[in-house]
């Protein structure tokens, strides 16, 4: 129910009369929810019946077991004549809901099943024991052939049902776990719920009144999920996010404005101290401004396409109006893109032969991608599973290796030795030559990369006869790019020499052990 026909129902009630009263709300669907990654603060509204409360004047809200009730925030509907003076909160036995009644006795019920399928289970193992044993009977000569069809046709008969029983047993015991999950979810590992108590002021001669709360509720949130699918023929990855939302009020939720926030709430009631000379306050993370100004702008967002929001230094997504199951964790779709990118196999044969297919993206419109669990494609084929971010316009994506093109390196030599008339000097010499071959029907971008030695003392020099000349070169790479028809090859010849002072004692890296 959308908080518009709740209002419409509510005005309706007031009108004719009827005594409209609202004492689990907070157990129902909410109007609205913004689902943090370990958290959910959660929307709605009411028309409360007032009650007296040892001469006071209260409203009773009952609240969630896994709700935070310090981040409780109430408004009444008519400030004007209504003021709240006081808010306490208490654990209450929640046995009397309807809800947790409606609990119990199907797992009641289900218990009842279940003892039902293990007695028919024992006596099914009664049966083909007993049938078993006849084939071991010795009967009279005329009558085996009868036997044998009697004892083949009743014990078929009895696996079948034996089978079919243990079957149900295991479906009837997952939905009694399914049960008392929920039923845990309702009421916590207290097995209580809270009631709050909202004490009022100024509510002379009104026997209801109208209150928009919300608050935070743990043990829900959301986690992202992506699909990543690079098409190297169209220069292109398919990008596909996902949402995993679960919610833990025990009950099932009904066209509920969802919003999706990348960062968790700040929910303490005190703010962090400030240094003198910070004069702007701390801003509370949440849906901001008066609540019709709130409500009219989530109305106006398309149920259809997801809407991203910027606040800050994180997004929110907003969904809609959603259905959501208590205990389930439907995957609701966020976006769904075709980033441009730009394909090469990059290689790096000072340690592996392998060639790493490699996408370069860069977008127009800065992205604020959550880390989460993505899947990665390529052609027809899944490549692997890791988490994935990012943030920005640009990065490097990688989707494994591609066995189709090589690097393999040949040292041709690599020795150390001293020389000098008038000053002795040592030296280091390398030699090596990088085979590439391309296996593919088709031509291939390759980008190459060899480390470039770092000198450690201004006493070192350095030479190098490359051949061809890289493209470029930084302070510890070779970079070659170059694209290799299908079924071609290409040759890289490396010389290197370091000279040092004779005397020096040198640690020559990695490539020399």
């Amino acid at each position: 129910m959308s908080c518009k026909l709740k209002k419409l129902l509510l005005a309706f009630s007031i009108a004719a009369g009827c005594n409209f009263l609202v004492l689990q709300t907070a157990l129902a669907s909410p109007c609205e929810a913004l689902f943090f990654p370990d958290s959910v603060r959660v929307w709605d509204t009411g028309e409360f019946t007032l009650q007296d409360r040892r001469g006071r004047t209260a409203v009773s809200l009952e609240l969630p077991a896994q709700a935070d009730p310090s981040t409780l925030l109430i408004t009444p509907g008519d400030r004007n004549t209504v003021s709240i003076s006081e808010v306490r909160w208490e654990r209450t036995d929640p046995q009397d809901s309807d809800r947790i009644k409606e609990l119990l006795q199907k797992i009641r019920e289900h218990e009842s099943l279940k003892q039902e399928q293990k007695a028919l289970i024992k006596a099914h193992k009664a049966s083909i024991s007993f049938w078993e044993s006849r084939k071991e009977h010795k009967e009279d000569i005329e009558k085996i052939d009868s036997l044998a069809v009697m004892i083949f046709d009743n014990l078929k008969q009895v696996y079948q049902e034996h089978a079919g029983a243990k079957e149900l047993l295991l479906d009837i015991r997952e939905k009694i776990n399914e049960l008392q999950d929920r039923l845990k979810e309702i009421t916590g590992p207290e097995h209580r719920n809270w009631e709050v108590l909202v004490f009022v002021a100024d509510a002379d001669k009104r026997e209801t009144v109208e209150m928009a709360f919300n608050y935070i509720l743990k043990g829900s949130g959301w986690s992202p999920k992506y699909r990543l699918h690079a098409d190297t023929g169209q220069s292109i990855i398919e990008f596909t996010w996902e949402a995993e939302v679960w919610q833990s009020s025990g009950q099932d939720w009904k066209d509920t404005r969802i919003g999706l926030a990348t960062l968790e709430p700040r929910i303490a009631l005190e703010p962090p101290v400030l240094q003198e000379w910070i004069v702007r306050p701390v801003p509370r993370v949440g849906l901001p401004g008066p609540r019709d100004l709130r409500m009219a702008s989530m109305e106006a967002v398309p149920d259809r396409a997801p809407v991203r929001e910027h606040r800050g230094q994180f997004s929110v997504w907003h969904l809609g109006e959603q259905d959501l199951a208590a205990g389930e964790r439907p995957r609701m779709k966020i976006q769904q893109e075709s980033w441009p990118a730009d394909f090469v196999r990059l290689l790096r044969p000072a340690i592996s032969d392998k060639a790493f297919l490699q996408a370069g993206v860069q977008l127009d419109e800065v992205q604020n991608i959550p880390r989460g669990e993505a899947m990665f494609l390529h052609g027809d084929a899944m490549i692997g599973q890791q988490d994935f971010s990012f943030t920005g316009t640009d990065r490097k994506i990688h989707f494994g290796e591609d066995p189709f093109v090589t690097a393999e390196t040949t040292t041709k030599a690599s020795a150390s030795g001293t020389r000098g008339i008038i000053r002795e000097r040592r030296t280091y010499r390398w030699h090596f030559l990088i085979n590439l071959q391309n296996n593919h029907d088709h031509p291939a971008r390759i980008r190459l990369e060899e480390p470039r030695p770092i000198l450690g003392d201004d006493n070192m020099q350095a030479s190098f006869d490359l051949t061809p000349e890289p493209g470029e070169k930084t302070e510890s790479l070779f970079i070659w790019e170059m694209e290799l028809d299908g079924g071609d090859t290409r040759e890289i010849d490396l010389q290197i020499e370091i000279q040092a002072p004779g005397d020096m004692d040198v640690d020559w890296g990695w490539r020399s052990r």
